[in-house]
């Protein structure tokens, strides 16, 4: 009987390489999300977790911009001539498809059908395309907040939780219909696991909606200084109000108790007492 030893790092290699192939073939992602999301922007389908973002603290025009992610961040920044342009017209394509392709957990094979198939059809390109894609099963399971993101929802799918019309669908691509009916199995274990997603969004919403009370504009909008949000927004901007003395043209400040809010308007200037607005 023949052996033949083999040295470690030839075992590492091929297990390496199986493992790659192993993942090529696979039709989703399994690799770093935070990295594709700091390279092409926040995808809420993708993952609900967030990046760490380097700004820069130097003085000028660039203070508090984001340095782009990767070893050579700072240079991308300081980047000014036409022809050193990382925003090129292929990048800005090229983007685009990676933010469909990682939101919606599409394989490039994927992708290319779903196009073909909306030139197929006698309308904008573009818009089919993103119907096509927003009318896949997962998508779907995802806007319904039965899962907290799409890679979530297409294991739901996959494990047999989900109903259309009351048959069980266990493909996550399956393309709905405008009258189709999505329901959960009548299982302990499938209603537990939505309804857990469920309360997590709930309470996550309540959350959102306390800290947006307690924004500038809000409070502009609720002691009817303007008649709408969008009109206080503007008034922020443009330098018309005032908190503890100092100018602000931030929107989004969340506003204290004890705050002294004045307001610059056409009839004058407005003095709102936050303690009486019950903050």
């Amino acid at each position: 009987m023949l052996r033949v030893r083999l040295p470690l790092s030839a075992i590492i290699k091929s297990s390496k390489a199986e493992f790659n192939k192993k993942q090529s073939n696979m039709s989703r992602y399994i690799g770093p999300r935070l990295r594709v999301v700091r390279r092409i922007g926040k995808l809420r389908g993708f993952t609900r977790k967030k990046p760490f973002r380097r700004t820069f603290r130097g003085k000028g025009p660039l203070k508090g911009k984001v340095i782009p992610p990767g070893q050579h961040g700072l240079t991308k920044l300081f980047k000014t001539r036409p022809y050193d342009s990382t925003e090129s017209d292929y990048l800005i394509r090229l983007k685009v498809k990676q933010r469909l392709r990682f939101n919606y957990g599409l394989t490039e094979n994927q992708l290319i059908n779903y196009v073909r198939k909306a030139k197929k059809i006698k309308e904008s390109t573009g818009q089919v395309l993103l119907q096509f894609l927003e009318m896949r099963l997962d998508n779907i399971v995802f806007r319904l907040n039965m899962a907290p993101t799409i890679p979530a929802a297409r294991q739901l799918i996959c494990h047999g939780h989900i109903r259309v019309n009351g048959k069980k669908v266990n493909i996550a691509s399956y393309a709905c219909k405008p009258k189709d009916v999505i329901s959960v199995a009548m299982k302990q274990k499938s209603l537990k696991l939505v309804n857990r997603n469920l309360q997590d969004y709930y309470k996550r919403m309540r959350f959102y909606k306390k800290r947006l009370e307690k924004t500038l504009a809000f409070v502009l909008f609720k002691s009817k200084v303007v008649p709408t949000i969008a009109m206080a927004v503007q008034l922020i901007t443009q330098g018309n109000v005032r908190i503890n003395s100092k100018n602000t043209k931030t929107p989004n400040y969340i506003c204290k108790p004890k705050d002294a809010i004045s307001v610059r308007t056409q009839n004058g200037v407005k003095k709102l007492n936050l303690k009486d607005l019950s903050m």
